[in-house]
């Protein structure tokens, strides 16, 4: 591969990341066993804004027969695959801006160490409880386990950057950015996850329960994407 088709493949990742991120409805569903195991499904649908931004992109790279996404979809479920805690990692187009990825991991600690955050205070799961917790202060954490969060094209995008920052003046900063239909496109942005648990939810905070074993955790990605707030959700079974 030569150094061109690197960087191509470099930044589809990381240009198609950053509009799955601000400009998109996505749910995940996460099954979680009782020994730690479990299966992660997302389903993602991209805003059409955001796929004309990265076909006018596309304008300045090598050519590829590949759509940028696809080849961004594929190149994110390879990276998963090389993880020793992932197996059976599988991707699909289903048309329409519409992709899932899917994949099963040994163990929720494991993966977590094996992405570099052995120390990490996101994630804490017992034999009967989960629980998640983010905000400014352990965000680099979350960069250490997704290390494209800390490129610098992302950067401008994501919370450390803005902190402090009111919706509104980065809904303009968006507007100056990508253009009227930015701003829109970002508030569109939904982030789901269904959590199977192995056991009957007993309790749930930060989230509802939405069935004997299933709660589901809901935010607007402009409240990632700013994190004045933390993103937290707890939930216990037995």
């Amino acid at each position: 591969m030569t150094y061109a088709q690197s960087m191509r493949k470099y930044l589809l990742i990381i240009l198609a990341l950053i509009f799955i991120l601000a400009g998109c409805q996505v749910t995940e569903q996460l099954d979680v066993n009782k020994d730690g195991s479990g299966k992660s499904y997302t389903d993602i649908h991209v805003e059409q804004f955001f796929i004309d931004v990265l076909e006018d992109f596309a304008e300045f790279l090598p050519e590829n027969n590949e759509s940028m996404m696809d080849s961004a979809i594929r190149g994110y479920a390879s990276q998963l695959d090389k993880a020793g805690a992932v197996s059976g990692t599988e991707w699909e187009s289903l048309g329409d801006n519409r992709y899932t990825v899917s994949f099963s991991f040994s163990g929720i600690s494991a993966l977590l160490s094996e992405m570099g955050a052995e120390n990490q205070s996101l994630f804490t799961l017992s034999d009967d409880s989960l629980s998640f917790y983010l905000d400014i202060n352990n965000y680099p954490e979350l960069k250490a386990i997704v290390p494209f969060l800390a490129d610098q094209n992302f950067e401008v995008y994501g919370p450390e950057y803005n902190q402090g920052m009111s919706e509104a003046d980065y809904l303009d900063m968006i507007y100056f950015l990508l253009g009227e239909d930015g701003p829109e496109a970002i508030t569109n942005g939904v982030m789901e996850i269904n959590i199977n648990v192995p056991g009957t939810i007993t309790a749930a905070d930060g989230c509802r329960i939405a069935g004997t074993n299933t709660a589901v955790f809901t935010f607007p990605i402009i409240d990632f994407l700013l994190l004045n707030t933390p993103l937290s959700f707890s939930v216990a079974w037995e």
